[in-house]
């Protein structure tokens, strides 16, 4: 065994726990080769591959007798190979006849049946005699105590396990080993009670979960998973608008779950790819298994893929190709990741075949958006269309669809008004004759630009909207900068998020939280030491971290990333001010915790630091504090004798701090307000959401009537769908002003506002309900952001929208927000946006000219979307 062999072996071992459930179309593995990567094959000259099997009992019944004997699992591999052995455009060739298998017992270097961990490190990890070794794991001990994987979970895995170099670059890209592990325990082996109907019979020959045996003998021949047919026929329900289309959505009918689907558009199982992410050995229905249809190598996408890797020397001047590039609307930059489908016209569920943007590079080597799909029916149609990956995993990363969903025609472009996504023109195949299909996404290079920017959430923009901050995974803080794109601190740093990511207005100081003592802290109850951070700002220029206090040097408070004495959450303007929360602290030097006898005891207090005057604890004097574990402040804006520090307690009781007050103002006996969390550069806006919309506060004015301007809210039934709990469409049955009469207003969530106060931010809705992200601008009120997106023609939104703004850009330029407990962002250019004016659509300046125009009498968006 050469050096680059056992580097092989070790990479497909550290992939090993995920081979079961991920891998797309294209090639399972490449050989590494950073200039030129080829995917891993075997060897077709020589003879068919040799291949071993496992001794003993395939699976067993509960009661421990044979349920499938080693004869009839060694037929089951037998059927399985000749599968992948009989496609006539493939040179893959392994033995298939039983009595020609070898025997573990007959092979020196395992010479036994391999049942439990200590058997299975026999053959995995070693040459043995090379060729093909099959695991018949009877009761899924070797997935659970080898590979650590639950055996009611996995069905089989396999992979090629040793590969070698032969052509001398120093890569392996030569199978000579393989290894595939069958999970007995999951064959359905007991015949179900008289009158269970709905329990799957007994798998009596084993013969529904062939399919896994195909599937994954598959793998070993270094295929990975596509997708086809196989999403419609496990993933596709009409409930909660869960349908999936042969085809893009709009264009064609949708087709429904092999098992569940409603009788007129349920797909039949024989349509179904046997390297489809999915399986079904289990469930029988009128007679048919989709277990035993997806056992067999019968599908033109299965037959590709084989036929990509091994091609007899006609192959290709026997089929049809369709070749090209996915490109994002720049024209240039390729996107990988997504899935492109070519159906015959005549037969589209029956003749279809894959292939992901990229995965002949899978990532490797930078932006890849080639594909390229053979096997094709020469003489006949086929159209081309995009769709995103739905299930699995995959070697070449499946990636968002951020434009829309769209089928190719000649006349392919950017341009969505021109170009719309059901628009196609159909490609005749021509034997040994490559066609060329590219894609280019669809999307304005005018207007409002939408674009992903990372995993993760960006919770804060800088006035300029050119430096974003936020986090990623547990508590690691994120930076994005328009030029140098997104990056977290050095690990050294040890840094923590603050609770709202706030990055300063000028974009160059982070609030995060940090440890400067170096002191290990112990556990009192066991968990891992740690070290105490308190709240701080890190200075993105220069790497300085500036302690901003906290009111106690051992309280901590438990969170992502580790303990916190404070955190914080909001800086005002120049960063002279910044507001949290500490862990609070008794006199006699013990952490302060709520009794839950007498309701007293505030364990974390609202927190201000102030450049000239430290850190301290904001007053509470005057607040009856029974049953409130915590006070926050949220936000501050303003400075000197103008600073206002606003935020709440328990998202129950809304106040606010001034200069000239010595205890808090209680917002919620005045506005009804739970909470306050954002307020504007100057401190002159304070949004508050209230049970009757959002009331706009001058805290410059204090609290006198006029300091408080009624903002409105988005309404049910004409901005927001409203849920009622007994299921009557009280929207239809008695009208909007009726909800709202008897229901109100939609909840309110507010997240941001710009820094002259005229752009707000917020999420509308609730888990019970549903959410919906929404803009309020002022003098053009109060936009659903999705209808926002659709109006001003951003067909980048169209698949996924917004529903969870978070920020604004200071200047009301730009936003970032995405989806509600996903963690992913995307950032919305405003620049410039359109308004239809005199039936023209003309672009304007956002904000300001873009409220003056509605004000005025102009529609918001493009004429041709109104």
């Amino acid at each position: 065994m050469n050096k680059t062999m056992n580097k092989m072996m070790l990479r497909g071992l550290l992939l090993l726990c995920a081979a079961p459930l991920v891998h797309a179309a294209g090639p399972l593995y490449l050989d590494g080769n950073p200039v030129h990567p080829k995917p891993l094959r075997w060897d077709t000259s020589q003879g068919p591959v040799k291949v071993y099997t496992d001794v003993g009992d395939f699976s067993r019944r509960n009661d421990g007798t044979t349920f499938l004997s080693e004869t009839q699992a060694n037929a089951i591999t037998a059927f399985a190979l000749k599968q992948w052995s009989s496609v006539p455009t493939s040179t893959w060739r392994a033995e298939t006849d039983p009595a020609k298998f070898t025997r573990f017992t007959d092979v020196p270097s395992i010479g036994q049946d391999v049942h439990d961990a200590a058997t299975a490190a026999l053959v995995y990890g070693h040459y043995n005699q090379g060729g093909f070794y099959v695991i018949y794991d009877v009761d899924g001990s070797i997935l659970q105590d080898y590979f650590g994987l639950p055996r009611d979970q996995i069905l089989g895995m396999a992979m090629p396990e040793i590969a070698e170099d032969r052509d001398g670059d120093g890569y392996a890209e030569t199978i000579v080993k393989a290894t595939a592990i069958m999970n007995g325990w999951m064959v359905v082996h007991e015949t179900p009670p008289p009158g269970q109907r709905a329990l799957p019979p007994a798998d009596t020959d084993g013969s529904r979960y062939a399919s896994i045996f195909t599937h994954e003998f598959g793998h070993a021949l270094n295929l990975s998973h596509s997708q086809v047919n196989g999403q419609l026929a496990f993933l596709s329900w009409p409930d909660y608008d869960r349908s999936l289309y042969p085809g893009v959505k709009g264009c064609v009918a949708p087709v429904h779950h092999w098992l569940d689907g409603p009788a007129a558009t349920k797909i039949d199982p024989k349509y179904v790819e046997t390297m489809f992410p999915y399986a079904d050995p289990q469930n029988v229905a009128r007679g048919r298994s989709i277990g035993v249809e997806m056992s067999t190598v019968d599908r033109p996408d299965d037959i590709a893929a084989i036929s990509n890797l091994y091609p007899t020397a006609d192959y290709a001047s026997r089929t049809g190709t369709i070749a090209g590039t996915l490109v994002l609307k720049d024209g240039r930059t390729g996107y990988s990741g997504i899935n492109i489908i070519a159906r015959n016209v005549a037969d589209p569920l029956g003749d279809a075949v894959s292939a992901i943007s990229g995965d002949q590079t899978q990532g490797l080597l930078g932006p890849d958006g080639s594909f390229r799909i053979n096997n094709l029916k020469p003489g006949a149609s086929y159209v081309l269309y995009l769709e995103e990956i739905t299930a699995g995993g995959y070697p070449t990363t499946p990636t968002m669809l951020i434009s829309q969903a769209e089928y190719w025609n000649a006349g392919e472009s950017s341009n969505p008004d021109a170009d719309t996504p059901c628009m196609q023109t159909a490609i005749t195949a021509e034997a040994g004759v490559v066609k060329t299909a590219s894609f280019v996404f669809n999307g304005h290079a005018d207007g409002v630009q939408y674009s992903f920017l990372t995993s993760g959430y960006l919770t804060s923009l800088s006035t300029d909207g050119r430096r974003a901050g936020g986090m990623v995974g547990e508590g690691v803080p994120l930076i994005w900068d328009a030029l140098a794109g997104v990056a977290v601190p050095p690990t050294e740093l040890e840094l923590m998020a603050s609770g709202n990511g706030t990055i300063s207005r000028d974009g160059r100081q982070l609030l995060v939280q940090a440890n400067f003592d170096g002191r290990i802290n112990t556990d009192p109850y066991g968990g891992p030491d740690y070290k105490l951070k308190q709240m701080a700002l890190w200075n993105l220029e220069t790497g300085a971290l500036k302690a901003l206090g906290a009111l106690s040097d051992h309280c901590g408070l438990d969170g992502n990333g580790g303990s916190t004495s404070s955190y914080g959450w909001g800086l005002n303007a120049d960063a002279t001010a910044a507001v949290g929360g500490a862990v609070n602290q008794n006199p006699d030097g013990s952490c302060v915790q709520m009794d839950y006898n007498t309701g007293q005891g505030l364990e974390n207090a609202p927190y201000l630091w102030t450049q000239d005057a430290g850190g301290r604890a904001l007053s509470m004097l005057g607040v009856d504090l029974s049953w409130t574990p915590w006070v926050r402040a949220a936000a501050v804006g303003g400075s000197g004798d103008s600073l206002v520090v606003v935020g709440h307690a328990s998202y129950s009781q809304a106040f606010a701090w001034t200069k000239q007050s010595a205890k808090p103002i209680a917002l919620t006996p005045l506005t009804g307000a739970t909470s306050a969390e954002v307020i504007n550069a100057d401190a002159t806006r304070v949004p508050l959401a209230t049970p009757t919309g959002m009331l706009l506060w001058n805290p410059q004015l204090g609290t006198i009537a006029k300091a408080f301007q009624n903002a409105s809210s988005p309404k049910y039934c004409i901005d927001f769908p409203f849920s009622s709990w007994d299921g009557v469409d009280y929207c239809s049955t008695q009208g909007p002003a009726w909800v709202e009469a008897n229901y109100g207003v939609p909840g309110l969530s507010i997240s941001s506002i710009s820094d002259d106060g005229r752009v707000v931010l917020a999420r509308v809705g609730s888990f019970f309900t549903s959410f919906a992200g929404f803009m309020w601008v002022e003098d053009a009120g109060w936009i659903k952001l999705n209808d926002f997106f659709r109006r001003q023609g951003v067909v980048e939104a169209a698949l996924y929208g917004m529903d969870n703004p978070l920020a604004v850009a200071g200047n009301g330029t730009a936003l970032v927000g995405g989806l509600t407990g996903v963690p992913m962002t995307w950032y919305v250019d405003m620049k410039k946006a359109f308004v239809c004016r005199a039936g023209a659509s003309t672009e304007v300046d956002f904000p300001a000219g873009f409220a003056a125009a509605v004000k005025a009498g102009a529609q918001a968006g493009r004429c041709e979307n109104l």
